[in-house]
């Protein structure tokens, strides 16, 4: 099962079944020598490659909130005659209750149900057989929210709908209580909201997804792929064609400026992803399994990440595959090396890099004067303050330099230091730097110089080239 953390939220991915449709109708007027070098044949996850069908999910996003149980869309459900069955080459039955017992609840915990759009593979497992054969409603204590537009659709199908708009998947919900019937954009709950679009169909909605910074956006048949991020690349299946193009351009836009993470609910090789402006894909949770960590059976995997301004890494268990976001800023200049135990039992290591330059180890006799370790009385009263305490260079870059003082010093995290030592070189060279503290380990202290050095310090730059 896969999931992933979205700020206070989790967010899992639960089997509502799997089928084959046929890749020109998931592709409308796209030529298959074009989508097919996206969505490739011959691939055992994502095509049949007999008959030109491909692999689809149905796979119903479940969003647990601090306070709230909220599911997005229900799968093809457990109705379906063996005659459909063999008609949508189903290969993966609807196992919803199953799938939520695994994470500790019950199909009745479930506080919101909410439906994009009314078609028999998002709207299937509304409504359920029960162990006596009777139908009833999958989630009883659930909210459904389904737009008004798009519920007028379900009573009244047209001669195109009224082929996926099923009765029975709404015989239960139909005049209960259940039935939140809303008319444009509306919140759900904390976190998370809909918004009406159409397209696909006339009532289709989308869900944007907010916790603490971090956003989601699930845009449903408007994006049943990332293959499909292509305004023009559309499905035959899509009631509003024109519409949707400006629709795809107007939330993936939002979404990239927002750094959003977009899911999916049909995408067998793509969970969520985050996208840059040319729709290339720059962030991931997928299917994909990393490869194998050649360590001994002694030893954990180990991933190297090297650490972005933005100070936030991606996590992924390279066994069961739950990835989460996580910001390691606190691990700055404290700890490089995380382990991570992971709900599935594996544990596996995080070596986190924050270094910008190359670090040349040095044994340099040096000094270096602060104005706070005057002020907090460590130097002797009635003494200068330009005396230098001595200390020992271990190591210099281009951004900075760690030291070792031979003499106590208080030094506390962004003081501010005047170092000067003398390369260790035929024709010695004197160097003198303005730096601040950043780290503080033991006696060890990390500094950052107050101006990068960058390439115009050649006496520098020339010694850490050797």
């Amino acid at each position: 099962m896969k999931s992933c953390k979205l700020g206070d939220f989790e967010i899992f991915w639960l089997n509502g079944g799997e089928f084959e449709l046929d890749g020109g109708t998931m592709f409308g007027v796209v030529p298959k020598m074009l989508w097919s070098k996206k969505y490739p044949p011959g691939k055992g996850n994502t095509i049949s490659h007999e008959n030109n069908y491909i692999k689809l999910l149905n796979y119903p996003l479940l969003v647990k909130t601090p306070e709230s149980l909220v599911l997005i869309e229900t799968g093809l459900g457990n109705k379906l005659t063996e005659k459909q069955k063999k008609i949508f080459r189903v290969t993966k039955d609807w196992d919803l209750p199953a799938d939520l017992e695994k994470l500790g609840f019950k199909r009745q915990d479930v506080n919101f149900v909410i439906l994009t759009h009314c078609d028999f593979d998002h709207a299937g497992g509304i409504v359920m057989y029960n162990a006596a054969g009777q139908e009833e409603l999958t989630f009883p204590n659930a909210r459904h929210f389904i737009q008004k537009s798009e519920w007028e659709d379900v009573l009244h199908p047209n001669i195109r709908s009224e082929n996926t708009y099923w009765p029975h998947n709404f015989s239960q919900l139909k005049g209960s209580e259940n039935l939140q019937l809303v008319d444009g954009d509306v919140k759900v709950c904390n976190g998370i909201e809909l918004l009406h679009t159409g397209g696909h169909t006339r009532g289709h909605q989308i869900v944007r997804i907010q916790s603490e910074n971090e956003v989601a956006y699930h845009l449903a048949d408007l994006l049943p792929t990332h293959v499909h991020f292509n305004p023009l690349w559309l499905m035959a299946y899509d009631n509003f064609p024109m519409e949707v193009i400006s629709l795809k351009q107007k939330y993936e836009a939002r979404g990239i400026r927002e750094n959003a993470w977009f899911t999916f609910y049909h995408d067998p090789s793509m969970y969520a992803c985050k996208f840059d402006t040319q729709g290339k894909v720059v962030n991931k949770i997928s299917s994909e399994k990393p490869p194998e960590a050649t360590t001994s059976k002694a030893k954990i995997p180990v991933h190297n990440i090297n650490v972005q301004k933005s100070k936030r890494v991606l996590l992924s268990c390279p066994d069961c595959l739950l990835a989460h976001e996580i910001s390691v800023e606190k691990y700055l200049g404290r700890q490089h090396f995380l382990t991570v135990n992971c709900p599935c039992g594996s544990s596996y290591g995080v070596k986190l890099n924050f270094r910008k330059h190359y670090r040349k180890k040095t044994s340099i006799g040096g000094y270096y004067t602060s104005e706070n370790a005057k002020k907090s009385g460590w130097i002797d009263a009635g003494k200068d303050s330009t005396i230098p305490i001595n200390c020992r260079i271990k190591n210099i870059s281009m951004g900075g330099l760690g030291f070792i003082p031979l003499n106590r010093v208080r030094v506390q995290m962004g003081d501010r230091l005047r170092v000067r030592f003398a390369l260790d070189k035929v024709s010695p060279e004197i160097v003198e730097k303005d730096v601040i503290v950043r780290t503080i380990l033991d006696n060890y202290i990390g500094c950052e110089f107050v101006e990068e050095t960058g390439y115009k310090d050649r006496t520098l730059g020339f010694y850490l080239m050797k």
